[in-house]
């Protein structure tokens, strides 16, 4: 994948997921390490936030108001995942956090937790317009990836 090229093959896309499972590996790990510190009600506010606005919304039109292959909803559920689930949405949030709170606690990392959890074991990075909301297999992107494999390229 490049700016040229902006696709994964099936390796590239797990190596995405695998820097990502680095991430979570690290970041799960410091708040272990300080689990008596962490105050754990704001963790979980930090780390539910961004389902509750960016997918439990798209969730209940999608599947309780929706038919079809690709139940298409409206722009705003997209706009509203990727803006949740985006790390610049996360860094502001965490930052807004620390300054109206006095400063860093451990509890913050339930959105980096999140954030690559998502990434690193489900696959869900950002919500493309003209898909599906929830994935669905893009017949011409497998007619693509099918004819790259066939030249070696995979």
């Amino acid at each position: 994948m490049d700016k040229h090229n902006t696709f994964h093959t099936r390796a590239t896309y797990n190596l995405v997921r695998l820097d990502y499972l680095v991430l979570l590996i690290f970041c799960s790990t410091l708040v272990l390490v300080h689990a008596r510190e962490v105050r754990w009600l704001p963790f979980v506010i930090a780390f539910a936030w961004i389902d509750l606005v960016g997918v439990l919304p798209a969730y209940y039109v999608y599947y309780l108001r929706r038919s079809g292959e690709h139940r298409s909803i409206h722009p705003i559920f997209y706009f509203l995942y990727n803006t949740c689930h985006s790390v610049g949405t996360n860094v502001v949030v965490t930052l807004v956090w620390v300054v109206l709170h006095g400063g860093w606690e451990w509890a913050m990392l339930a959105a980096p937790i999140h954030l690559c959890g998502d990434r690193a074991l489900f696959g869900n990075i950002y919500k493309p317009l003209g898909l599906s909301f929830e994935p669905v297999t893009f017949k011409d992107f497998q007619r693509f990836l099918a004819e790259y494999k066939k030249k070696g390229r995979w």
